[in-house]
Order: C-alpha cells, then structure tokens, then sequence
C-alpha cells in the first residue's frame, strides 16, 4: 500500500506522515492520496478525507490504530472498486473526451408568453377596476353617515 499526503492542516500533514511513515510515496506513485482540504484538487488517484465528520473516510480525532483501521478499510474498498474499473475507465475517458462547454445542439423552445401575459395583465387591470370602484363606493357611503 502506497500513500500520499497532502494537507491543508501542517499539524494534520505531520501526524500523518509520523504515523504513516513507512507507507509513503509521491502522488504519483501513490495508490491513494489522504486529505483534510474539503476543496481539493482535482486528483487522478482514490481520495481518502480527513475530518471531524461522520462521514469522512478517517474520522478526527484518531489514533494510530484506528487510524490504521480507517486505511485499511479505505483501501480495501477502492481494491474491490479496482475489478469494476475497465468499464468505468472506458466510460471516464469518454466523459473526458467530451467538449468543456455545452451546446445544445438547437436552440430554445419559444412559448407564447406574450398571449398568457397579455390575458395576466388584463386580469389584473380588471381586479382593480372592481376593487377600485368598491373602495369608492364606501367612501362615499362613509361620508354621507358622518
């Protein structure tokens, strides 16, 4: 098993590579690379998070052997993910051969929202023509009892 580090945390990255010692290698070379960054990089190896969430792959605060535990298990995971991968990798590297912007083949569809807002407007005039004229008719009916 081969690991890269690379951290956000300098405190995080020295633990790690403290406990980790004799497993680590260039993310090049690595089979996984562990990381605390929640924005990381874009990376072509497993990644395996650090944190203090329940859904991290090693969870903090750890020791080294649960730390060792929380590895192993990631790295068990991505091995029996490994047998699945010439069928992903064919549809990987046609995701990736795929243009970086979008563009619909087509244009648009256009709908008739000048008629449905033509019919709103109207609506709307005629509710406050008729709210207009109650309102007038209460006034008046106000003023004629004072």
């Amino acid at each position: 098993m081969k690991i890269a580090i690379s951290c956000f945390s300098p405190l995080m990255q020295n633990s790690l590579s403290f406990f980790l010692k004799d497993y680590l290698s260039s993310e090049s070379e690595c089979d996984f690379i562990i990381t605390d960054d929640v924005n990381e990089k874009k990376y072509t190896k497993a990644v395996c998070f650090v944190s203090d969430d329940v859904h991290s792959h090693i969870r903090k605060p750890f020791t080294q052997q649960s730390l060792f535990e929380d590895i192993q298990a990631f790295y068990e995971n991505i091995q029996s993910q490994a047998v699945d991968m010439p069928s992903q990798s064919a549809h990987l590297q046609e995701v990736q051969s795929l243009p970086e912007v979008f563009e619909p083949p087509m244009s648009p569809p256009s709908y008739p929202q000048r008629k449905i807002q033509g019919q709103l407007e109207a609506q709307i005039e005629q509710i406050c023509q008729e709210s207009a004229r109650d309102l007038t008719q209460k006034i008046i009916a106000l003023l004629k009892h004072t």
